[in-house]
């Protein structure tokens, strides 16, 4: 037998369906913030602490601050998007540090990024295959 659906049930099975991509989304996109931070932890130079402390990373309207920076201003400002994370620092000097810096540690958010990037995209595939159970 084959069931007829209405037009009224393909729009709610849809709306299900986006609610729970979504869900996985950022379910997925927080672990990478996680992970972001902890490469970020190992590559940001210390010299007193406060950049390296003060990485954060902001989704869906949550600054996740797992350094527990001592300033809140030194973390990301909050950003509203579910469909991305945003990693990083407020410090003021930071893009000195990055762009400028004479002792070797010049590009250490690049060198960083540049590692997070096939982790990034390994957990994603992660999160939705097993949420979805996809099969290649």
């Amino acid at each position: 037998m084959i069931k007829i659906l209405n037009l009224k049930e393909i729009q709610n099975n849809l709306e299900k369906q986006t609610i729970v991509v979504s869900k996985t989304l950022e379910e997925g996109l927080r672990e990478v913030g996680e992970r972001a931070v902890g490469i970020l932890d190992r590559n940001t130079p210390v010299d007193e602490g406060r950049l390296r402390n003060s990485m954060s990373y902001t989704i869906a309207g949550d600054v996740v601050d797992p350094l527990r920076a001592e300033s809140s201003g030194d973390k990301l400002r909050k950003i509203t998007d579910k469909d991305k994370v945003v990693i990083g620092t407020n410090v003021v000097y930071g893009p000195r540090v990055e762009y400028l810096a004479k002792n070797g540690s010049a590009g250490f958010m690049l060198r960083s990024y540049k590692q997070l990037l096939p982790i990034a995209k390994r957990i994603l595939e992660s999160v939705m295959k097993r949420r979805f159970k996809w099969t290649q």
